[in-house]
């Protein structure tokens, strides 16, 4: 039986959503015909997408699809219900996500609309869809639904429209951590509030908005066009072994080559990520062998003491605004030290694998780890005795996929990234990736 429901408007998005289940290791089927929802053919998989066809309908008609579709699929084995949403608000999202909720027949579950796709540049902030940072209005054309709302905000959206109360979370809320968030939701749902609208500008707004509604425990319903139902999905398709054990995960990385491109997908990870970071002073690590130990030292304690406070750690360079050459102080090093360019990079990536064996050997919580660059790709896995990797897939381009073949800590989960991925997302796509696969 199906442990994931998802309800859609039309096949296209709904089987988009689909291939976001699919990544999280599930089996999908995506369905248009009532007759397959009851069919023993369709019961193995572990999610169904269901496609109402209803978009051009009216909110009446579309209300009456998504009810008998859902009365059929309402089952105790379900884990998660899910209503599919355009993400330029098109077609009947208030008649729909009203019909989805009567239909599942609890009066204090909740729909947590998250009506954002970061990876197609959509936010929603301070109640407004937001398309590469312009308003949905002047992006788009046929929005529908917004058209009744003068303002064109998705939160007045659903008091206009939507006959449940509904109410707005604004950004200020997530600064505030996840227990807050989930308390806040607490609180709504309690007060007898239907719908809750979030903001919510990247993946990480999503994991947090994901982790703080299962912490809060209320009856849900996800309402959003696949990510956030996909997030749920990775947190509540899973044994209570497998949660217990994603939820301690951990996630190291290092960063050390010098290249301005590296530095902003560093800045784009600290923006996107609640991440430690921790900069490592290259300079120290040519100095003298006491210099060189006293820094490695001061960096995996700094990383090791703050994992506590953090699922994700990096160690990166500080001098990665360098690109072609060398700063006045790195020449002066060289000549003070004897010691050519490529002995260096030599001592400096042999230092970082250093720094990531001592990591891994005071916080055996670190289930993946993260490199950037051969050289110190060849370092780290030296430093922790492997002879490789076992490659298991793609990331990206010049991006891959793996886990420790032998050593100290075979099995680990890797990715590594060539030097020459310079896309800004390169760092933040991989911590994704990671997460999927463990879960987190």
């Amino acid at each position: 039986m199906p442990q994931c429901i998802v309800i859609a408007d039309e096949i296209t998005g709904g089987s988009a959503v689909g291939s976001l289940l699919e990544k999280n290791g599930n089996s999908v089927c995506s369905l248009m015909s009532t007759r397959g929802l009851k069919d023993p053919i369709t019961q193995k998989y572990d999610c169904f997408v269901y496609s109402t066809n209803s978009r051009n309908l009216t909110a009446q008609q579309s209300y009456q699809m998504v009810f008998s579709a859902a009365k059929l699929l309402k089952s105790d084995d379900v884990k998660l219900y899910a209503k599919r949403i355009d993400p330029a608000m098109r077609g009947n999202t208030c008649a729909e996500t009203e019909a989805l909720l009567d239909a599942l027949g609890d009066p204090d579950r909740v729909a947590i609309v998250v009506p954002a796709f970061p990876a197609l540049r959509r936010t929603n902030v301070g109640g407004y869809i937001l398309v590469d940072g312009k308003p949905l209005q002047k992006s788009l054309a046929g929005l529908e639904d917004l058209y009744p709302a003068e303002s064109g905000r998705v939160a007045d959206l659903f008091t206009e429209k939507f006959q449940y109360k509904a109410e707005p979370l604004h950004l200020k809320e997530f600064l505030k951590g996840t227990d807050n968030l989930a308390q806040k939701i607490k609180e709504l749902a309690d007060s007898g509030t239907r719908a809750i609208v979030f903001d919510c500008t990247s993946q990480e707004d999503i994991n947090m908005i994901a982790d703080a509604v299962v912490l809060s425990k209320i009856k849900f319903l996800a309402v959003d066009p696949g990510p956030f139902t996909a997030t749920l999905a990775r947190k509540v398709m899973r044994t209570k072994s497998v949660a217990t054990a994603a939820s301690g995960a951990k996630i190291f990385g290092i960063v050390g080559g010098v290249n301005p491109l590296i530095s902003a997908q560093v800045e784009l990870l600290r923006l996107e990520e609640k991440v430690n970071i921790v900069t490592v002073h290259n300079l120290e690590l040519l100095e003298d062998q006491q210099h060189r130990n006293a820094e490695i030292n001061r960096v995996v304690d700094e990383i090791s003491t703050k994992f506590n406070n953090y699922t994700i750690s990096f160690a990166v360079s500080d001098n990665m605004e360098v690109n072609n050459q060398l700063s006045a102080e790195y020449q002066e090093m060289l000549l003070k030290t004897n010691r050519t360019q490529t002995e260096a990079l030599d001592i400096i990536s042999t230092a970082y694998g250093q720094i990531v064996q001592k990591v891994l050997e005071k916080r055996p919580d670190v289930q993946a780890l993260y490199t950037k660059g051969a050289e110190f790709t060849v370092a780290a896995y030296r430093e922790l005795k492997s002879m490789g990797l076992k490659v298991l897939g793609q990331v990206l381009p010049l991006t891959c996929y793996g886990e420790l073949i032998d050593g100290d800590h075979a099995g680990l989960k890797c990715v590594t990234s060539a030097s020459s991925a310079t896309d800004t997302n390169t760092i933040t796509d991989s911590i994704q990736y990671i997460k999927r696969k463990l879960a987190i």
